[in-house]
């Protein structure tokens, strides 16, 4: 696994989801280079989404990529039969993986998250992402034992890097094997990450100026880091606003307003930008390229 792979957004209208928007955001993408949709994660703001929900979206996804790009599925939960339950229902379908986030609120120690991929991988043989996010699970998935998964749990090969915490990040990268990916999910972290070695990034921002951060990746690959850093010093800039408030409000906003969602729409407890930050986004978007 190595390049851009898209969190996608889950466009919602009137209080369903909007699989016309979500066709028309998969047809814009599929043309930009990204390696890998990543659908119903946090961006795509899986807690709020319904069982058949889900279901349709991925279906939706997999019929609109028509075998073009590789479709990873986020599921995750604090009960580990019930995650196991989830990812098994998708095994019917043509999907490449799923990116696995850690067990929140109940804080499980070292053994438990090993135990909780361990079972949840024994579901499928296809790949399992990792997904370490601790400041959003309140836990934390230690490298030593990522590793040890990663090298006793053949499903296990790729991790999504979010701790928010460089050293962390950078002695994993120096010690993961060749067959695990580090793929960043710190979006500020993206150059840097690539430079000392990860396989690319699962990167919410991506959605905007989609094929400069293709370009990162691909220089970065072909060792032209003067290149790779011009490039990204050309989009480095969108990232603090994206964050501003809480992900993915504000990207919801950029896409309606860049016409690729008919609504900039959250499920509660999210609701939209502030007007100030909608103000702020605006400016950002005039200054993108036009969406042909």
């Amino acid at each position: 696994m190595n390049g851009v792979f898209l969190p996608l957004v889950t466009p919602f209208r009137d209080g369903a989801v909007d699989l016309n928007s979500l066709r028309r955001l998969i047809a814009h993408y599929r043309r930009t280079g990204i390696a890998g949709l990543v659908m119903l994660g946090t961006t795509g703001e899986s807690p709020t989404v319904e069982p058949d929900e889900q279901r349709a979206i991925v279906e939706e996804t997999l019929d609109a990529v028509a075998g073009e790009l590789p479709v990873y599925v986020g599921v995750g939960g604090n009960s580990t039969k019930h995650v196991a339950r989830a990812l098994a229902g998708y095994e019917s379908l043509d999907v490449a993986g799923y990116l696995v986030v850690t067990p929140y609120y109940n804080r499980p120690s070292a053994d438990g998250l090993a135990e909780h991929f361990r079972a949840v991988a024994g579901e499928t043989g296809r790949t399992v992402i990792a997904y370490n996010v601790p400041y959003r699970t309140g836990v934390n998935l230690p490298n030593d034992v990522l590793l040890d998964l990663a090298a006793t749990v053949p499903g296990i090969r790729a991790v999504k890097d979010a701790t928010g915490d460089l050293g962390q990040s950078l002695d994993l990268l120096e010690r993961a094997p060749a067959e695990l990916a580090v793929l960043t999910g710190e979006d500020p972290l993206y150059f840097t990450s690539l430079a000392n070695g990860a396989a690319g990034g699962i990167l919410a921002s991506a959605h905007l100026a989609t094929e400069t951060f293709v370009e990162v990746a691909d220089a970065v690959a072909a060792e032209q880091l003067v290149k790779a850093r011009t490039a990204w010093r050309g989009v480095s800039r969108l990232i603090p606003a994206l964050f501003t408030e809480a992900n993915p409000m504000p990207l919801k906003h950029c896409l309606w307003r860049l016409g690729l969602i008919d609504s900039p729409e959250c499920r509660l407890p999210l609701t939209r930008v502030s007007d100030g930050l909608a103000a702020r986004l605006d400016d950002l978007v005039a200054g993108l390229p036009a969406i042909r």
